[in-house]
């Protein structure tokens, strides 16, 4: 069909139909176009105290596509000695910048290969950046601050979603094939999934928490952090 409504003598004949084919190549993508949905449950010690909506969910097709890096900056902000928010998603190629809302000082870094990056001490202003060129779990700590810690997902693929606060989640527009569906929470193992679309079953999944709300970990220089007298300082 595409071939005859291509034939045609004249210019003006030869756009309307190079035109009709493209609305018919659109609507043809569009109506193979796949979607997933479901559900997450926490389970486990203490999982009624943790955020199901940091539950990140994202589908890596077996034939790559293109993923566009952030046109502006992701922002990351340090207040109240905590980061905000406490977990991203970054195309591959995104810069992230993350800014000191304290009075106090911070040291922004992550010992994540080949991700890490040491942003050095700095106090209340719009921060420093850094580009992430790489795919894969970040994670961000304070060098002064050992309880500070945050989490950017660096991806190479554009289908990905949070999970709401009931748990539910849905990725549209996907393109049909095989890929793998994976399910990320920084308190769990993740679940890795083998999907072939289109399917027509929701995608529940249990996760069960497994670690620490503050991971361990050094200090930038490797060694452990000094323990410190609670401060009752007020932070704007």
């Amino acid at each position: 069909m595409v071939s005859w409504l291509l034939k045609g003598l004249t210019s003006d004949t030869f756009v309307f139909r190079l035109l009709l084919v493209s609305i018919l190549v659109f609507i043809s993508s569009q109506s193979l176009a796949a979607s997933l949905s479901g559900r997450v449950v926490l389970t486990g010690k203490g999982a009624d105290k943790v955020k199901v909506e940091d539950t990140i969910i994202f589908y890596e097709p077996n034939q790559k596509v293109s993923v566009l890096p952030l046109a502006t900056p992701h922002k990351i902000v340090m207040k109240k000695k905590s980061y905000q928010p406490r977990v991203s998603v970054i195309p591959v190629g995104s810069t992230v910048q993350i800014s000191n809302y304290d009075s106090i000082l911070h040291n922004a870094f992550s010992p994540s290969k080949p991700n890490q990056f040491d942003l050095g001490l700095y106090g209340r202003s719009e921060g420093k950046s850094h580009r992430f060129d790489h795919t894969g779990v970040v994670r961000i700590f304070c060098n002064v601050h050992f309880h500070m810690v945050a989490y950017a997902l660096v991806l190479d693929t554009p289908f990905y979603t949070r999970a709401d606060e009931n748990g539910e989640f849905e990725i549209t527009d996907i393109p049909p094939g095989s890929g793998r569906l994976i399910f990320w929470h920084e308190r769990t193992k993740r679940i890795v999934k083998q999907i072939s679309l289109p399917v027509s079953q929701a995608q529940n999944v249990e996760l069960v928490i497994s670690k620490r709300r503050v991971p361990e970990h050094k200090n930038k220089s490797g060694a452990s952090y000094k323990k410190k007298r609670r401060s009752r300082r007020k932070y704007n």
